[in-house]
Protein backbone atom coordinates (compact mmCIF):
# COMPACT_ATOMS: atom_id res chain seq x y z
CA UNK A 1 0.00 0.00 0.00
CA UNK A 2 1.20 3.54 -0.80
CA UNK A 3 1.75 5.77 1.71
CA UNK A 4 2.43 9.77 2.33
CA UNK A 5 3.18 12.03 4.87
CA UNK A 6 1.40 15.29 5.66
CA UNK A 7 3.92 18.24 6.92
CA UNK A 8 3.44 21.53 8.06
CA UNK A 9 -0.24 20.68 9.72
CA UNK A 10 -1.92 23.84 11.41
CA UNK A 11 -1.82 22.77 15.31
CA UNK A 12 -5.89 23.07 15.51
CA UNK A 13 -6.47 21.60 12.52
CA UNK A 14 -4.27 18.33 13.85
CA UNK A 15 -6.22 18.86 17.25
CA UNK A 16 -9.58 18.57 15.50
CA UNK A 17 -8.66 15.83 13.77
CA UNK A 18 -7.02 13.68 16.90
CA UNK A 19 -9.95 14.93 18.48
CA UNK A 20 -12.41 12.80 15.67
CA UNK A 21 -10.27 10.19 15.24
CA UNK A 22 -10.73 9.08 19.35
CA UNK A 23 -14.24 9.61 19.12
CA UNK A 24 -14.96 7.50 15.76
CA UNK A 25 -12.61 4.51 17.69
CA UNK A 26 -9.96 5.01 14.98
CA UNK A 27 -6.31 5.92 14.41
CA UNK A 28 -4.95 9.33 13.46
CA UNK A 29 -4.20 8.08 10.03
CA UNK A 30 -7.15 5.97 9.71
CA UNK A 31 -9.10 9.06 10.37
CA UNK A 32 -7.39 10.88 7.60
CA UNK A 33 -8.07 8.19 4.78
CA UNK A 34 -11.70 8.00 6.43
CA UNK A 35 -11.94 11.90 5.61
CA UNK A 36 -10.29 11.92 2.60
CA UNK A 37 -12.62 9.37 1.12
CA UNK A 38 -15.52 11.02 2.34
CA UNK A 39 -14.54 14.16 0.78
CA UNK A 40 -14.29 12.13 -2.92
CA UNK A 41 -17.63 10.60 -2.45
CA UNK A 42 -18.93 14.27 -2.13
CA UNK A 43 -17.48 15.89 -4.69
CA UNK A 44 -18.46 12.56 -6.93
CA UNK A 45 -22.31 12.84 -5.50
CA UNK A 46 -21.98 16.86 -5.88
CA UNK A 47 -21.04 16.38 -9.84
CA UNK A 48 -22.89 13.94 -10.41
CA UNK A 49 -26.11 15.89 -9.57
CA UNK A 50 -24.64 18.81 -11.11
CA UNK A 51 -24.38 16.84 -14.40
CA UNK A 52 -27.61 15.61 -14.12
CA UNK A 53 -28.90 19.13 -13.92
CA UNK A 54 -26.97 20.37 -16.89
CA UNK A 55 -27.94 17.38 -19.00
CA UNK A 56 -31.57 17.73 -18.17
CA UNK A 57 -31.75 21.55 -18.67
CA UNK A 58 -30.40 20.80 -22.14
CA UNK A 59 -32.98 18.12 -23.07
CA UNK A 60 -35.84 20.82 -21.83
CA UNK A 61 -34.36 23.79 -23.78
CA UNK A 62 -34.11 22.25 -26.74
CA UNK A 63 -32.14 22.92 -29.76
CA UNK A 64 -32.02 26.93 -31.24
CA UNK A 65 -30.33 25.63 -34.22
CA UNK A 66 -28.94 22.61 -35.60
CA UNK A 67 -25.67 21.91 -33.73
CA UNK A 68 -22.63 21.87 -36.34
CA UNK A 69 -19.32 20.32 -35.61
CA UNK A 70 -17.88 23.84 -35.49
CA UNK A 71 -20.08 24.87 -32.03
CA UNK A 72 -19.78 21.48 -31.18
CA UNK A 73 -16.07 21.67 -30.99
CA UNK A 74 -15.33 25.01 -29.91
CA UNK A 75 -18.31 24.43 -27.13
CA UNK A 76 -16.37 21.84 -26.35
CA UNK A 77 -13.00 23.16 -25.82
CA UNK A 78 -14.48 26.23 -23.99
CA UNK A 79 -16.16 23.83 -21.38
CA UNK A 80 -13.02 21.80 -20.83
CA UNK A 81 -11.41 25.62 -20.04
CA UNK A 82 -13.56 25.97 -17.25
CA UNK A 83 -12.95 22.57 -15.76
CA UNK A 84 -9.61 22.77 -16.01
CA UNK A 85 -9.49 26.37 -14.26
CA UNK A 86 -12.17 24.52 -11.40
CA UNK A 87 -9.74 22.22 -10.99
CA UNK A 88 -6.53 24.58 -10.60
CA UNK A 89 -8.86 26.80 -8.37
CA UNK A 90 -9.49 23.70 -5.94
CA UNK A 91 -5.99 23.16 -5.64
Amino acid sequence: MASIMLKDIPEEMHAHLKKEAKANFRSLTQEALARIELSFRMEEAFNTKRDEKWIQEALESGPEEPLSRTKFDATFRKARRRFEASKKAAL
